[in-house]
């Protein structure tokens, strides 16, 4: 009986050994864990998990192989243009030798992200978006890669990269044409034709004449978030004209 007992401790050890045993891919993610640097995940929070585990997916093929994982459908974006223009419109902008950029198609739950990886800059998109939210979003990102040496909250680098990839896709000239005197508001059909000059949604063209001190913070937010009209002034109004 005493020699079946030590037996039975040493097999509990092992099992305990079996279950807690060394997981070198384990080992692999917790190491690279170290080298993954999330940026700007485009979205609401509740996407970041998503957007966060497919670059860690992403990366861990990467390292292995130095391909995307064959599954993912992906097309590569034409970044450099991007990078040489934004360096162009700011010195600040530091990139790496390497960037990966480019788009997914058919993955539920991505939204977009940046990110740097070693030594490389990553963004990468979702192929479902529309031509002008692409070439928008891919601009913000390419310049939160190159603005993330110098902000370490991730909110200020944003809204900085935000504020630089617009002034390259909006040149002050150009604004100027619809913003040169202080407007307070804005119709649907002034909307419809400055997004169209632009080829870029209203209201991140809006942001940009706000940057540029073309319109007032509350003609902004009165924009964003127009007030209902009451009833009451609406049939006074009518009663007016009738009289």
């Amino acid at each position: 009986m005493n020699a079946g007992t030590p037996r039975g401790r040493h097999s509990g050890f092992f099992a305990l050994m079996a279950r807690t045993k060394y997981h070198p891919s384990q080992l692999q993610i917790d190491f690279l864990a170290a080298f993954r640097q999330m940026l700007v995940s485009l979205g609401t929070p509740e996407n970041l998990p998503q957007n966060e585990a497919l670059f860690v997916r992403m990366t861990d093929q990467w390292e292995s192989t130095r391909v995307i994982p064959a599954d993912l459908l992906f097309q590569k974006s034409p970044v450099e243009a991007v990078v040489y223009r934004l360096k162009k419109q700011d010195d600040r902008l530091v990139f790496p030798a390497d960037m990966i950029a480019g788009e997914l198609r058919g993955t539920p739950g991505l939204t977009g992200f940046s990110a740097k990886f070693r030594e490389q800059g990553w963004i990468i998109l979702p192929a479902e978006l529309s031509g002008m939210y692409k070439n928008l979003f891919l601009t913000i990102l390419t310049a939160s890669v190159g603005l993330e040496h110098l902000y370490a909250n991730r909110r200020e680098l944003l809204a900085e990269a935000e504020r630089v990839g617009l002034a390259s896709l909006l040149p002050e000239a150009e604004m100027k044409k619809f913003f040169g005197i202080k407007l307070s508001r804005f119709p649907d059909s002034f909307r419809s034709e400055v997004a169209n000059y632009f080829n870029l949604p209203f209201d991140y063209v809006l942001k940009r004449a706000q940057h540029m001190g073309a319109v007032s913070d509350e003609a902004v937010e009165e924009a964003n978030n127009p007030r209902a009209i009451r009833p009451g002034t609406l049939r006074k109004a009518v009663s007016s004209r009738a009289a």
